[in-house]
């Protein structure tokens, strides 16, 4: 007896690749997003310490959904971002993978993920990451986790520390709805990595870059 085989057209679909990439929509969005942040007020310092070319990680603190965007429109170079996998549904999925964003499993390592972002800085473009991986439900500046620094020693490009403020009164855990804000965002330079990124990566060393890149930002007014 042969062996039954199934049709093409039967055969389950493979599981889409999202590959990072930007689309009409992320100008469109960018400037529905720059109207609103102009009507709570809007303020940006140190964009002058992005790198203008070449790959880059930015690295915010992180309280509201409204982080990504503000990072984004503020920068001066759209930037691939690292997102929540619980995001990618719907018409808000498709939206922000149209902007650039790709998905990371939280709770473990996501290789897909990692190989994706190294894709980005190897294409020369910026990359955000939250180092904290998560909204903080206070407002003040939370724990890192090691993706962000597992990603930098493995690229071994720059890391800008981002400080974010005022995003907190909008869209976080603490408040969750729709209001104006007057965000400040502020761009520091570039943290000297280079002797962390002669060393073979590990947990003491991913965490001794990560306190030192906690302290970058804490220190940006």
């Amino acid at each position: 007896m042969s062996e039954k085989t199934t049709p093409e057209a039967e055969k389950p679909a493979a599981p889409r690749d999202i590959a990072p990439r930007h689309t009409w929509v992320f100008p469109f969005m960018s400037l529905v997003f720059k109207g609103y942040l102009s009507i709570g007020g809007w303020r940006v310092n140190g964009r002058e310490n992005v790198p203008k070319t070449g790959p880059v990680i930015l690295a915010p603190n992180h309280a509201s959904l409204l982080d990504p965007p503000l990072v984004g429109v503020s920068c001066g170079r759209p930037p691939f971002i690292m997102a929540k996998a619980e995001l990618f549904h719907g018409i808000v999925g498709w939206a922000i993978e149209q902007m650039g964003s790709f998905p990371v499993k939280r709770g473990g390592a996501d290789r897909k993920a990692f190989k994706q972002a190294r894709k980005s800085l190897e294409e020369g473009h910026p990359l955000l990451i939250f180092p904290e991986g998560t909204r903080t439900r206070t407002g003040e500046l939370g724990k890192v986790e090691p993706g962000l620094l597992m990603i930098a020693h493995a690229a071994k490009c720059p890391v800008v520390p981002v400080r974010i403020r005022g995003t907190e009164r909008a869209f976080s855990p603490r408040r969750p709805g729709f209001r104006f804000v007057r965000a400040r965002i502020t761009f520091g330079k570039p943290i000297d990595f280079s002797h962390e990124y002669t060393q073979k990566g590990g947990r003491e060393l991913f965490e001794a870059m990560g306190q030192k890149l906690m302290a970058e930002i804490e220190a940006l007014k």
